[in-house]
């Protein structure tokens, strides 16, 4: 069960970093917030993913805990993937809007206003759970950072968002 849990996390892993690489935006996308708080969201974004990848590869007992952190990663890795399929053509990287934008209420978004905000918290929620457990102090400390201001960085993004939807 121990090599199904790793193969499970690391796949969802994978998938979770193709699909939240930053990608061309359309040339029409306007920032948020300060681009140089954008930028350094793209410098510290993959440190919690190496520092959980890196995590995975210590000797550890899996039990429910794991089992349910990877439930909550998949989920959360679900919303991102469905949130971007129906944005389409309306999607941003994490950060940006489109001015004049209509707020897109099928899918997944008549559900929840910020899937892909809410999935990515998720994965880092399971993540952080994990590694927190396995790795150095010093480490751990390092991805909970970078944990903590994308978290902050992704909720002041949504409740610009909503404020840019209420204007246009």
């Amino acid at each position: 069960m121990t090599t199904l849990w790793l193969l499970l996390e690391l796949a969802n892993l994978i998938v979770f970093t193709l699909v939240i690489l930053p990608r061309k935006q359309p040339v029409n996308a306007r920032p948020l917030l300060p681009v140089i708080a954008t930028h350094l969201l793209r410098l510290t974004f993959l440190i919690p993913i190496l520092v959980f990848g890196y995590s995975l590869f210590f000797s550890h007992q899996i039990g429910p805990v794991e089992w349910g952190c990877l439930i909550l990663a998949i989920v959360g890795n679900a919303l991102v993937i469905k949130g971007k399929w129906d944005l389409g053509e309306s999607h941003t990287w994490t950060g940006y809007y489109l001015p004049r934008a209509k707020r897109v209420t099928r899918g997944i978004f008549a559900w929840i206003a910020h899937p892909m905000y809410t999935g990515i918290i998720l994965v880092i929620i399971s993540c952080s759970l994990v590694y927190i457990t396995r790795l150095p102090i010093w480490l751990s400390a390092l991805g909970l950072i970078c944990c903590f201001y994308i978290v902050g960085f992704l909720i002041v993004a949504a409740l610009r968002e909503d404020r840019q939807f209420v204007q246009a």
